[in-house]
């Protein structure tokens, strides 16, 4: 596919050059914002932007002293993290001995046969142990410390953007930077509705590793971007009620459709999530009240859990797998039959349930899980609350191929029309666009669709 030339590198004569704030490195195959992250960076490195992704604090996880950027992140964007050095790929953090003898422990469990990792799982529940893959909940949406604040002035001061994003609205604080230039375009990459996830959580009654936020305190954040980008349409709605000065675009994750070379194994279920409170929560409710009556109902069914969330599962289940992280997820999809996404809180996306309809899967969800996405109800997803439904949906999806091949077909049908990556993220792009001319008193920018390629602007000026 021919390249196309980002027509506004042409008026500011260098790339449009972008720096996103986070906290936690994304890796492939970990978490759905993880996954969000990376795609959307792919897309705006094929728009021709230079990236650079900056942490302010060490690492996410303050026991690894570690750490090997993806390969996939290495291509997208110059990653910088605070007191680390950098050769290549890997990043060092020269903290205490202990710190690297635990990590080497870690390393280790990683590859273990999964009979051994369910005896270890066995003698944590008994004993009351910390889960292996638990990770510092004060590192990952802690405020900004003052030495934070610094470093991050200074790669403002280096890099000098043209757009700054925080990633999540708790890293709001650094676009009130004095440092940046008053042109630089604010944004905010929300992810959810930070107030109503926290209010989820304490209705169910749901421990939550999350500080409390409310609305009055969300819209203080909210109002330091210019644009915010809401993951769903429901978010979107939220947000342009909260914020109404700002500019709020809605911006999914965009999927590709993916074939299949393996026949499905009749009864298969699949679940793929990683150990964030609520996949361990929505799994943990499934497995002990609806597993069984799904069992009940069709005894040859069996099911596969992909994931981190493995590790704080507790208890053993019929005909289920426990996988671990699997890094290639292609083979579980094609032998599926269902795909669960059992979510009792949270917001945002579920980027489970998009993934599992970009290869084709009929789902059966809860209401929670299929926030900003209602209108596929019925037709790719059965959706369940009581256990009784939830377990009654699987088993229809099951027992009736015809109706599961028609839902399969949806799947892919609304995934190739609503998902694309030009469908999710050139709205942004156009906004950029139209914000650098603003800015810059350039002529009208052309618009995506009629921008021209690569290989004919340099012919056209030889």
């Amino acid at each position: 596919m021919t390249k196309v030339k980002n027509v506004l590198s042409d008026f500011i004569q260098r790339p449009i050059k972008v720096q996103i704030i986070s906290r936690e490195i994304p890796v492939e195959n970990t978490r759905g914002n993880a996954t969000y992250i990376l795609n959307f960076l792919q897309y705006l490195q094929q728009m021709g932007y230079k990236i650079e992704y900056i942490l302010p604090n060490s690492l996410l996880s303050s026991r690894t002293p570690w750490h090997i950027i993806s390969p996939t992140l290495a291509k997208l964007a110059n990653v910088v993290v605070k007191d680390n050095l950098k050769i290549g790929r890997l990043l060092l953090r020269f903290n205490s001995l202990s710190d690297w003898l635990i990590e080497s422990l870690r390393l280790i469990y990683d590859r273990l046969p999964e009979t051994l990792k369910n005896i270890y799982r066995s003698a944590r529940d008994q004993r009351q142990l910390t889960p292996m893959y638990a990770v510092p909940s004060c590192v990952w949406d802690a405020p900004l410390l003052l030495e934070e604040t610094a470093f991050i002035n200074s790669q403002f001061l280096r890099f000098k953007p043209d757009i700054v994003i925080a990633n999540y609205a708790f890293l709001a604080n650094v676009l009130d930077s004095p440092v940046l230039d008053k042109n630089v375009l604010k944004v905010i990459l929300t992810h959810d509705v930070r107030h109503q996830r926290v209010a989820q959580f304490k209705k169910l009654g749901l421990a939550s590793s999350e500080p409390y936020w409310s609305k009055e305190q969300e819209i203080i954040e909210l109002s330091k971007a210019q644009v915010l980008l809401a993951i769903q349409e429901e978010d979107a709605n939220v947000f342009k009620e909260m914020v109404p000065q700002c500019e709020v675009i809605c911006m999914p994750m965009s999927v590709n459709c993916h074939s299949h070379t393996i026949k499905q194994i009749p009864g298969r279920c699949l679940f793929v999530g990683s150990g964030i409170n609520h996949n361990y929560y929505g799994l943990q409710w499934f497995l002990e009240n609806v597993w069984a009556k799904v069992i009940e109902l069709s005894p040859h069914s069996s099911l596969h859990v992909c994931g981190t969330v493995c590790d704080l599962i507790e208890g053993s289940f019929p005909n289920v797998r426990l996988l671990g992280r699997v890094d290639d997820l292609k083979p579980e999809y094609s032998a599926a039959e269902v795909c669960l996404v059992p979510l009792l809180a949270g917001s945002g996306l579920k980027i489970k349930l998009v993934e599992a309809m970009s290869y084709g899967r009929a789902c059966v969800s809860t209401s929670v899980g299929v926030q900003g996405l209602r209108e596929v109800a019925g037709k790719t997803i059965l959706v369940a609350d009581t256990v009784e439904d939830f377990a009654l949906g699987v088993h229809t999806l099951l027992t009736n191929p015809d109706k599961r091949q028609w839902m399969e077909k949806q799947a892919y049908k609304y995934v190739s029309e609503k998902f694309s990556p030009k469908a999710a993220y050139q709205p942004f792009v156009d906004y950029i666009y139209q914000h650098l001319q603003q800015v810059s008193n350039q002529p009208k920018i052309v618009p995506f669709e009629e921008t021209v390629s690569l290989d004919k602007v340099i012919s056209s000026k030889k």
